[in-house]
């Protein structure tokens, strides 16, 4: 039983990943060019940037993340990728929640909108 819950969450997995990347895909392809400026404001540059930051963010917390094994409930995880995917994320979520507050707190200053 266990081993066809982990076939079924395997699948989902895979068809989700294949979901999101073939949606992005077609709503970029969708995208009409006059789309791509908006009120002076260079959409499709910004979500160039922000997708190429995020990107290299998730390497970068991949490339530092720690492999050293772990003992968690009396088993022992020594599996090298693992190890540094789960590092990857949870250092990944915790900077950009970071991020998001420093935006937060900068948009209820109102400095750039005195400028």
């Amino acid at each position: 039983m266990v081993d066809f819950l982990l076939i079924v969450m395997y699948l989902a997995l895979v068809a989700t990943l294949v979901l999101a990347v073939w949606s992005a895909w077609h709503s970029m392809k969708r995208r009409d060019k006059s789309q791509r400026v908006v009120n002076r404001i260079p959409v499709m540059r910004i979500v160039y940037i922000v997708i190429a930051l995020l990107v290299g963010l998730l390497l970068l917390t991949f490339l530092c993340g720690s492999s050293s094994p772990m003992a968690v409930n009396g088993d022992r995880y020594d599996t090298w990728f693992w190890l540094k995917a789960s590092d990857m994320f949870i250092v990944t979520a915790i900077v950009l929640i970071f991020i998001a507050i420093v935006g937060v707190v900068i948009s209820f200053s109102g400095y750039f909108r005195k400028r």
